[in-house]
């Protein structure tokens, strides 16, 4: 206690003038409208004055140049307070919040370091009311005694650095109209808006700010978020033309339809190898020989005579066309009566959804037998 008591009472001094008088250092930098004040107390040692004095000054130099950060006005002691407040060593979390009471401070920068041969080594930590300390070793060389050499402020900004974490947060608010939506910044979702907008923390600097709701194109905009500013954003919202839905009752009527006619053509040009065969002279030859209740084309398979197998080919190709008029006859009046009737109960006046069936038009009817078809065509009023 006797060694230290000469520091002690300069210490005490320098803390009275400072607070009787405010020194030119704290003078020299006002807080900007939005820089949130850091307070940087006196750095406290036991055997490296200079060091620890030069150490000070680059730190309160460093926090001055960070962006959204300002220094804190008063040049308090560490030892002072400490002792003052009867704080207990190592200060602990209780000692901080009595000093930040102390000095009136949100959020102060304090710290410790010894001699250890050609080297400094020791703690600085920042408190910040509400969240606690955070700290950050130092080893550094002990010729560095003036706050001005390059490597010393270097490490000061480095440190005061990764004490903060960087500027401080801003804001943005978004809106896209009266419209609610997703918001993406710099791609990624953040958060949704209602129809008044919405509000989202960001990191200090430049970011591109989306906005997506169904049924509207994205809409985008590039804001400049300032340290514990809130930058505005707005962005209009255009809707996408509504798709066009494919009619199927009018596709499904076309094939049909389509198919129908295909079928009918089909079937009848499987008549004409058949009126080919009956009008035939051989065939009309052969089949002269037998009265009308004989099947020729039967005698003609189990004659083996020249004559007679080739009225049998005969038959047989057009017996194969005749199996094609019955198929094809009745497909064609099926499909043709489906199409017809799809396509008379489709909505043709262009209305992206279609209408109610009508009490009155068209009904269509197809019937089909072994031996014939028919298609039935009404129409109600």
């Amino acid at each position: 206690m006797m060694a230290r008591a000469p520091r002690l009472g300069l210490a005490a001094a320098v803390a009275v003038g400072a607070l009787t008088a405010s020194g030119a250092e704290a003078l020299a930098d006002e807080p900007g409208a939005n820089a949130l004040p850091i307070t940087v107390v006196a750095i406290q040692t036991a055997d490296a004055d200079d060091q620890a004095e030069a150490l000070t000054k680059a730190l309160r130099n460093a926090v001055r140049q960070s962006l959204g950060w300002s220094l804190g006005e008063g040049d308090y002691s560490l030892e002072v307070l400490a002792l003052s407040l009867k704080c207990a060593e190592p200060i602990d979390s209780s000692c901080e919040s009595r000093i930040a009471d102390q000095i009136r401070a949100d959020r102060f920068v304090w710290g410790t370091i010894n001699k250890k041969g050609g080297q400094v080594a020791g703690d600085l930590h920042m408190w910040v009311r509400g969240k606690g300390s955070t700290k950050v070793p130092l080893n550094y060389s002990a010729n560095l005694t003036e706050p001005n050499d390059d490597s010393l402020k270097r490490i000061s900004a480095d440190t005061i650095g990764q004490l903060t974490g960087g500027p401080p947060s801003g804001s943005v608010n978004v809106r896209a109209g009266n419209l609610p939506g997703q918001v993406f910044v710099d791609g990624k979702p953040v958060g949704a808006i209602a129809a008044s907008g919405g509000t989202f923390s960001l990191p200090a600097g430049q970011h591109t700010v989306a906005v997506r709701a169904p049924g509207y194109s994205e809409a985008q905009s590039l804001v400049q978020v300032k340290p514990n500013g809130t930058a505005e954003v707005s962005v209009t919202l255009v809707a996408q033309a509504a798709e066009s839905k494919t009619d199927w009752r009018k596709v499904g009527g076309g094939v049909s339809l389509g198919l129908g006619v295909a079928s009918a053509v089909v079937g009848f040009v499987s008549m004409t190898p058949v009126r080919s065969v009956q009008d035939d002279e051989a065939f009309k030859g052969y089949a002269s020989k037998f009265t009308s209740d004989v099947d020729v084309c039967t005698q003609a398979k189990n004659d083996p005579s020249a004559a007679a197998q080739d009225v049998a080919s005969k038959c047989s190709k057009a017996k194969t066309f005749e199996v094609v008029q019955a198929v094809t006859f009745p497909l064609a009046a099926v499909a043709s009566g489906v199409g017809i009737y799809l396509l008379a109960t489709s909505d043709w006046s262009g209305r992206k959804s279609a209408p109610k069936q009508p009490q009155t038009g068209f009904s269509v009817t197809p019937l089909v037998g072994p031996q014939a078809g028919k298609l039935d065509v009404t129409y109600r009023w």
